[in-house]
């Protein structure tokens, strides 16, 4: 049985994704003060495209990242309340590439990632399956950029919603080297 707490999961509001250049000294995995999200290396990579997934309650974290191509300091939610928005992050870089014709003969590059949206509540039971999301698509960004998934999410537990830990999964998909790469996170909720 599905759980209300991602009812505003249906309503996922399309973004504007933000492509800015990535520096080798601003990403790492430990996110502490003097680091940030915004590089290829600290992504996790299969298959030549690279990915981060992050869960924060800092709202601010798309604006962030669109005017500065980095966030330092970012620490990731991994306890939370109830009626507590969770902010849905997607970072991705070197996404396949494939030439596509167009009419009149022009060619022209072309990306397409997408990705699936799992929740697995402390029962183990599946409480959302939410498919198809757009990663990237059209013109690829320049290789080495770290870019923001164009759907971004926002979770919210109920009153209903069993506490204990989730697990978070996204399963991104590289449609044009037809792979995929699952990343997951857990969340606890807690009174």
């Amino acid at each position: 049985m599905k759980t209300p707490l991602f009812k505003q999961l249906a309503a996922l509001a399309l973004c504007a994704c933000a492509v800015l250049p990535a520096r080798a000294d601003l990403l790492s995995p430990n996110m502490d003060s003097k680091d940030a999200i915004g590089f290829v290396n600290s992504l996790e990579t299969k298959d030549g495209i690279s990915a981060q997934f992050w869960m924060t309650t800092d709202e601010e974290i798309f604006s962030t990242y669109s005017r500065s191509g980095a966030i330092r300091g970012l620490k990731p939610t991994v306890k939370v309340k109830r009626n507590t928005p969770i902010y849905l992050a997607l970072f991705m870089a070197n996404p396949g590439v494939r030439s596509v014709t167009l009419a009149r003969e022009q060619t022209v590059l072309s990306s397409d990632v997408t990705f699936d949206l799992y929740i697995i509540n402390p029962a183990g039971v599946l409480s959302l399956a939410n498919k198809q999301r757009a990663g990237w698509k059209g013109t690829p960004p320049t290789p080495g950029l770290v870019t923001l998934a164009k759907d971004r999410g926002v979770l919210n537990f109920e009153a209903i919603d069993p506490l204990g830990e989730y697990a978070v999964v996204v399963i991104l998909h590289d449609n044009v080297r037809k792979s995929d790469m699952k990343l997951m996170r857990k969340l606890e909720l807690v009174e």
